[in-house]
């Protein structure tokens, strides 16, 4: 598990070059707020293509070496021509290929480290602890190296900590007792068939579409409200926290309470938090309301990846979190980024965030929906069923 852990503390230092700063970086281009928000929305639709794509492929081969470099390289080469092409076609064609890249080392790395926990896949949140505390610490610092070196200087940290923790997660022990789908162009269809799985993704979208509209546009709204570079790096990282001790005690939490009631309850803090967006223009205080989201998030993350992988039919581990993936990064991002910057254009910046307000306590009402009727079932652990009678495929 420790080579598990280090290889998020390194990946998470590159989204923490991403995350907060990759639209500010786009506005320092002369690239307009729409266009931003719908150039992100592509990327978006292509990572929500790629995320399952990259689950089907791992599923078939589980033990391959060369999956996570590859999306490593995409990655990598993706952001080189985000820094060099300019406002150019060459953009657009970059911003996909590092969606691609980005889209598949996630569900990739869990699936692994969720065999490595066991029969106990609550203690996946300790984890993925390790990469939010690296996030935590990262962001502010890139912050400050933005405001001495300029835009571009993201990138600096974000080729080589993206390209080395896509290798690092290659040393975590590839996946044994795997059940194998007699074709990877199915598994997809048997997982979205699969009832909890279906409604639980359709409540996470809605959820974290209100929060991509919310992270993606805090930058340039704290921007407005006069915060500094380095205050909009904590906005991204204060929230961890919270949620990194969150994720640390997630396996005690779920003994206690139940995997399901986390994530409810992770839903109903994140719902509630949108409403410090729409009501407080302290940029200060609005980022110190930040740790509330991370209390939410941490739970809403752990939570759903434990769930999906319980829930995945046999053959499917890897399909089901790339799917998650899509449905809570790629799709919400297309809904949240794209939706909301037309918002913010019609009915500015908080218009839109009173908006999301509203789409957030839709989004518990569905994922109450998906995971209740499963408070104190025991789950079937799908990844930890071999299938014997299986063919064997060729590894690459």
């Amino acid at each position: 598990m420790r080579r598990a852990a280090f290889a998020y503390i390194v990946l998470f230092c590159a989204v923490a070059a991403w995350s907060p700063y990759l639209s500010l970086y786009y506005q320092s281009l002369g690239i307009p707020l729409a266009q931003i928000g719908a150039l992100m929305a592509f990327t978006s639709a292509v990572g929500l293509v790629s995320a399952p794509v990259w689950g089907s492929i791992h599923d078939r081969y589980p033990r391959s070496f060369v999956l996570l470099p590859i999306a490593g390289m995409l990655l990598a080469t993706g952001a080189f021509g985000l820094l060099n092409a300019g406002v150019t076609p060459l953009l657009i064609v970059s911003a996909a290929c590092f969606a691609m890249g980005t889209s598949g080392i996630a569900p990739m790395m869990d699936v692994r480290i969720l065999e490595q926990t066991g029969a106990d896949r609550t203690r996946y949140g300790r984890v993925r602890a390790c990469g939010s505390a690296s996030f935590m610490l990262a962001a502010p610092l890139i912050g400050l190296l933005k405001d001495n070196h300029g835009a571009g200087s993201i990138f600096w940290v974000m080729i080589p900590a993206g390209l080395a923790g896509a290798l690092i997660a290659t040393t975590i022990p590839g996946r044994t007792n795997v059940a194998r789908m007699p074709s990877m162009w199915r598994a997809p269809g048997r997982v979205l068939r699969h009832k909890p799985i279906a409604f639980y993704l359709l409540g996470s979208f809605i959820c974290l579409a209100a929060v991509s509209a919310q992270t993606v546009y805090i930058g340039p709204y704290l921007r407005s409200l006069g915060a500094s570079n380095q205050l909009i790096g904590w906005a991204a990282s204060i929230g961890a926290l919270v949620e990194v001790p969150m994720m640390v005690f997630f396996p005690r939490l779920a003994r206690r309470f139940g995997v399901e009631r986390l994530i409810l309850f992770g839903a109903v803090i994140i719902a509630f938090r949108q409403i410090a967006n729409a009501t407080i223009t302290d940029p200060n205080l609005l980022v110190a309301c930040t740790m509330f989201q991370g209390a939410g998030w941490g739970l809403l993350v752990v939570g759903g990846v434990t769930f999906v992988s319980r829930q995945a039919p046999k053959g499917t581990a890897a399909t089901a979190q790339g799917l998650l993936s899509g449905a809570a990064n790629s799709m919400a991002s297309i809904a949240g980024t794209g939706l909301g910057g037309l918002l913010a254009s019609l009915l500015g910046m908080r218009g839109m965030y009173m908006v999301t307000v509203v789409v957030g306590f839709v989004a518990v009402f569905v994922i109450a929906a998906a995971v209740l009727p499963y408070v104190g079932h025991s789950q079937q652990e799908g990844l930890q069923i071999p299938l014997a009678a299986e063919p064997r495929p060729p590894e690459f």
